[in-house]
């Protein structure tokens, strides 16, 4: 997006967390700030559920306060997000999460949120300048709806951690492997009307549990690069989802989804474009609904609502690009 406004631009990727390959020279940090400063025109932090927090993780940004204060070069926070925790409310943020959060909202030039969800929690927080931007991932192509009934339909499992996890046991239990056998019946019935089927992950974490609940799918795979999950996705008729960025890229390329509501991301996502009739929510109950879902959005008569959605995408692409040249007009 900063290459369509400056084409030369060159991008120097840091780690702002631990969780990268760097175990050492991640964040925010007095060496950082002054690295930034002698070489740097400007820092952009951005993606993921950065403003998340957990015991002992406060939030996403390793960050020192008072370095902060010698930063001179402007700082950007693009499509930063929250609510990653499935099925459940947004999570409260530590008052030390609360201040740094606020101090780098702050000092930042641009102060773009993921979507209406991360939105409303940072005015509520204390931040009024923060403005909706959308997720960058949804503007990577941009492509027109896509019209035509040939393709695969890619069904996208959820995250190994809604199969087990120890710290949501009954909700996973419960209302998430319902949704695994949901996907399951699902593949069954698309393969039994002739549809071709192929099951994808998107982490090889994810990979020993597709394989063990759809060992009798001819496809079930986890491609190695983005690239080949943009081949994978673009070769789609359309796409059933529990994974929010795969409904994000499909998206961008103009497929048409049905993306399960897992939680308050994937819920801001889908109220940022109006996407709720394209969503089911992951509990239990909702899995007969499943079905009934997929057979509309196979119908080719969802053409004119496609379009609308594809319209409102563009329109929040146009909003995103405005508040980008706005700011980077700001600071030369």
């Amino acid at each position: 997006m900063i290459r369509e406004i400056v084409p030369g631009a060159l991008f120097e990727l840091r780690d702002v967390n631990s969780r990268g390959l760097d175990k050492v020279g991640y964040g925010l940090t007095r060496s950082a700030i002054e690295r930034a400063n002698d070489d740097a025109d400007l820092i952009i932090v951005g993606g993921s559920n950065l403003y998340e927090g957990a015991f002992g993780w406060p939030w996403g940004v390793h960050l020192d306060l008072e370095a902060l204060k010698d930063l001179h070069v402007p700082l950007f926070l693009v499509g930063v997000g929250t609510g990653s925790s499935f099925h459940s409310r947004l999570h409260k943020p530590s008052a030390r999460a609360k201040l740094e959060i606020k101090s780098l909202n702050e000092r930042a030039v641009l102060s773009g949120a993921r979507d209406v969800t991360t939105l409303e929690w940072l005015h509520e927080l204390g931040v009024p300048k923060a403005k909706l931007m959308g997720d960058p991932a949804t503007f990577i192509f941009n492509h027109p709806l896509k019209q035509t009934n040939v393709g695969h339909v890619l069904i996208t499992v959820p995250p190994r951690r809604v199969w087990s996890n120890k710290r949501q046991f009954w909700k996973v239990r419960t209302n998430g492997r319902a949704l695994f056998h949901g996907l399951v019946k699902l593949t069954r019935e698309l393969l039994e009307n002739g549809e071709q089927v192929v099951v994808a992950c998107n982490d090889p974490l994810d990979l020993p549990v597709a394989q063990k609940l759809f060992n009798w799918v001819p496809t079930v795979l986890c491609p190695a690069t983005p690239d080949e999950y943009f081949q994978l996705l673009s070769k789609s008729r359309a796409v059933i989802s529990a994974r929010l960025h795969t409904a994000v890229v499909a998206f961008s390329l103009g497929i048409p989804f049905l993306l399960i509501d897992i939680d308050q991301r994937t819920h801001g996502f889908l109220r940022t474009y109006q996407l709720e009739g394209s969503s089911i929510p992951p509990a239990s109950s909702a899995m007969a609904l499943l079905s009934k879902q997929a057979e509309t959005l196979l119908l080719k008569e969802q053409s004119e609502t496609w379009q609308t959605h594809i319209a409102k995408r563009d329109h929040m692409h146009s909003v995103a690009m405005k508040l980008l040249k706005s700011a980077l007009k700001s600071v030369g």
